[in-house]
């Protein structure tokens, strides 16, 4: 039982990245405060903020959501200004001398030709601060330093911060997808906040038909094992001469994806990599004909 101090609960969660969105969706339900999500090698971390006094409905929910496998931990948390606590640990991301990433809250002073990217952020959706995100940022923007414009595809948007950076860097036209309808419907709306246009719907890479056609960069930021099945049509929708970034990687899969890569006739032409505050070592892959 929470202490009788403090206000909320911290209910730990880690569990396979396909239950994760259902294991926060019944959070909320049960009456979960906040949510915060962290990829934990080949699974998913959540820490689910409940207030004490729903915490054991919010604690249950989370459990029967996460399946038998999931592991299952709570503690108080310290008494403190709930609503302005979370922000603390999102600051401005300085991408390079092109671009920044900031929270709404969080401003910043931009250099002279810096262009940026302003994200609310929402229930389930980052400001693009998590290392994998950070990483394709990077590799975003070095790729679209060096070539002209171009059409540009997200999978696995989330909050559309990738589709909205490489607008915001001078692709004439992105698309993102997601599974999740919320993540589409926020791209759009972010994309709207922030002064460009970015295509966007919910579905799998699938469901984009042959009139689609090609993009000169294709971006996707995914752990390794949602990446893998879809590592084929990911390569056929990059166009000559075009690049594909891959990110949320760990830095062991470098060799096995590198290997993949040349399987579907792309060779690594750029990485970046990062080790986080919790000592997982993410990697970022630009792969090119």
């Amino acid at each position: 039982m929470p202490s009788a101090a403090s206000e909320y609960v911290r209910i730990r969660v880690e569990t396979r990245p396909e239950r994760a969105e259902i294991v926060g969706a019944e959070a909320f339900a049960a009456g979960a405060a906040g949510i915060e999500e962290r990829e934990s090698g080949a699974r998913i971390e959540l820490l689910i903020y409940a207030p004490a006094a729903c915490a054991d409905a919010v604690r249950s929910a989370a459990r029967a959501a996460a399946g038998a496998d999931a592991t299952l931990a709570s503690e108080p948390v310290v008494p403190q200004d709930w609503p302005e606590t979370w922000k603390e640990g999102l600051q401005p991301l300085v991408v390079s001398s092109r671009l920044v990433v900031r929270p709404s809250f969080a401003p910043c002073a931009l250099a002279p030709g810096q262009a940026e990217v302003v994200i609310e952020p929402r229930q389930a959706f980052g400001t693009g601060a998590h290392g994998s995100t950070a990483l394709a940022l990077a590799l975003l923007d070095a790729r679209l330093a060096t070539s002209r414009g171009g059409r540009v595809l997200d999978v696995g948007a989330g909050s559309g911060v990738l589709a909205i950076a490489a607008r915001k860097l001078g692709a004439t036209f992105a698309l993102a997808c997601d599974l999740d309808p919320i993540a589409a419907r926020e791209t759009r709306e972010n994309a709207a906040a922030n002064g460009v246009a970015v295509a966007s719907f919910a579905g799998s890479l699938d469901a984009l038909g042959p009139r689609a056609g090609r993009f000169e960069l294709v971006v996707a930021n995914l752990i390794s094992s949602e990446v893998r099945p879809i590592l084929a049509p990911l390569a056929a929708r990059v166009a000559e001469r075009g690049a594909l970034v891959l990110s949320g990687l760990l830095a062991s899969e470098r060799e096995a994806f590198v290997a993949l890569l040349a399987a579907q006739q792309l060779r690594v032409v750029d990485s970046r990599s990062e080790t986080d505050v919790r000592g997982d070592a993410w990697l970022a892959l630009t792969a090119s004909q």
